[in-house]
């Protein structure tokens, strides 16, 4: 939905009292379970200068604002507003804007968080706000499919919105485990969330080059942090433990399944057989083609 087409939809919708001020509400959905989706419209209260409350945690998407859009928390100096932030329970600030906005808001009860993270192991809320930058791809992603579909409700109705305040607060967890680890060197090994994500990821990308950079950034931790949290956590290095989980997938397919030899390898991360060949001998003490052939023995 573009942003006339929003316009014209405002016009019809009466306005909403949201974190303390008046906007033109273009669509609400609310689930069961405490999550309330909003897709907003205009200058809060028609000023210039308002002071918003929130009294849950509230994730803001604001793709339409003015420039000079501004917010102050306390007696801090004004800073510029962002696209993308997370209010928390109790924030108050000073805003700015001189012109109007245009913004999707999910806010997240207190008891949905608490259910979460009874029901989701790894799953941490911190205090996040407005004061830190928020950069998230998926954040932003989520903030759009927020605002066209509480504009334009569909057959999901709260399955939506609940959909939306789990994959929100997922996000958020994520964030603030990388921001603790920015902030602390980390001690031991990885996190059972973290073990869990590294190991599907390689399973999932068996053939593929990885590379130290992309799995860091998957778990979390600095490059140099890496090696030495999953010998921490595995007792071996990251590259024995990647290399045995290729050797076991090589097993499988030779055992379970008729493909041709340079296609096991292949999807093994080997661009040939004669690379293949030599490394399954070096790990197993025979070939492929006869560990295959002792195997269907």
């Amino acid at each position: 939905m573009d942003s006339d087409s929003l316009s014209e939809v405002a016009n019809r919708l009466p306005r909403v009292e949201f974190l303390g001020v008046q906007w033109d509400l273009l669509g609400e959905i609310t689930s069961k379970r405490g999550v309330r989706v909003l897709a907003i419209q205009g200058l809060p209260n028609g000023r210039i200068e308002n002071r918003l409350i929130a009294d849950m945690a509230t994730l803001a998407y604001s793709p339409r604002k003015s420039n000079d859009a501004r917010y102050r928390l306390g007696r801090k100096p004004f800073l510029s507003l962002r696209p993308l932030s997370l209010i928390t329970s109790g924030c108050s600030f000073k805003m700015l804007a001189d012109g109007p906005f245009t913004s999707s808001y999910c806010v997240l009860s207190p008891n949905f968080l608490a259910d979460l993270a009874e029901a989701e192991d790894g799953i941490r809320i911190k205090e996040l706000n407005l004061s830190a930058p928020i950069e998230s791809e998926r954040l932003t992603y989520l903030g759009q499919e927020m605002l066209r579909e509480a504009a334009a409700p569909g057959f999901a109705g709260a399955l939506f919105a609940e959909a939306m305040g789990l994959a929100v607060a997922v996000e958020i967890a994520r964030l603030d485990g990388m921001r603790r680890m920015d902030a602390a060197p980390r001690r031991g090994g990885l996190a059972p969330w973290q073990m869990r994500r590294l190991d599907s990821y390689v399973r999932d990308h068996f053939s593929d080059k990885l590379t130290l950079r992309e799995l860091a950034l998957l778990t979390g931790v600095s490059v140099q942090q890496l090696s030495h949290t999953i010998k921490s956590t595995l007792g071996v290095s990251l590259p024995r433990w990647v290399a045995e989980l290729r050797l076991a997938e090589a097993r499988r397919l030779l055992i379970e399944t008729d493909l041709p030899i340079d296609e096991v390898g292949r999807r093994c991360a080997f661009q040939s057989v004669a690379a293949f060949t030599r490394a399954f001998r070096v790990a197993v003490g025979c070939a492929p083609g006869a560990f295959r052939q002792l195997a269907s023995d």
